[in-house]
């Protein structure tokens, strides 16, 4: 399939933050039965291999932004996102994670701001891993991504993707998602280990 000309665009503007020419992979969320017909939702995701550095590989939706995120400013304009995540090299499936995550927000089911959960992005993209669950950060790998755009029509972000446990979400579901941000961050998780251990 063809990429859009705003999606090579977006892939250029993240292969600048990356630091290498990104690989962009197509999409399409799975066909509800009981929908109305219309063709699924679709989205692109950039992968940049060794950013933020040799081992590692980078993740970032290039299209989200056309996706509700039930989010405006306070003088009602609306608030668009694009999510990016880093994984192991190795790890290829981060793509689908992100992918999962954008589907949800295309539902109309999030409101995408810092430190939302996204329930089972990770389990619905690869079953068995000891994270399930995504909880949406401001980013902080990436030093030249331009974390927040106000343009006169609508403001566009930019959120992270962290994998996060069931012990987590639980957590964070008793506590807050800023007491586990910030459990996570002293406990100094790695967040690109898809399988580490819960910090809690």
């Amino acid at each position: 399939m063809e990429a859009s000309e705003e999606v090579r665009a977006a892939a250029h503007r993240v292969g600048e933050v990356f630091g290498v020419s990104p690989q962009v992979l197509r999409f399409r969320a799975p066909v509800d039965p009981d929908g109305d017909g219309e063709d699924p939702e679709e989205v692109s995701i950039a992968v940049g291999d060794g950013c933020p550095g040799p081992g590692y590989a980078s993740y970032a939706t290039l299209d989200m932004v056309r996706f509700p995120t039930n989010v405006t400013t306070e003088d009602g304009r609306p608030i668009r996102t694009e999510l990016i995540t880093v994984g192991r090299a190795d790890y290829r499936l981060l793509s689908d994670v992100l992918a999962q995550c954008a589907f949800q927000a295309a539902s109309g089911s999030l409101h995408v701001t810092p430190n939302t959960i996204v329930p089972n992005a990770v389990h619905a993209a690869d079953p068995g891993r000891s994270t399930r669950h995504v909880l949406l950060v401001v980013p902080f790998i990436w030093a030249t991504l331009e974390i927040l755009v106000d343009r006169e029509e609508d403001v566009t972000t930019w959120l992270q993707a962290v994998p996060i446990t069931d012990s987590e979400l639980q957590f964070a579901s008793k506590n807050g998602t800023d007491a586990l941000f910030e459990r996570l961050e002293s406990a100094g998780a790695d967040v690109s280990d898809i399988d580490r251990a819960s910090v809690v």
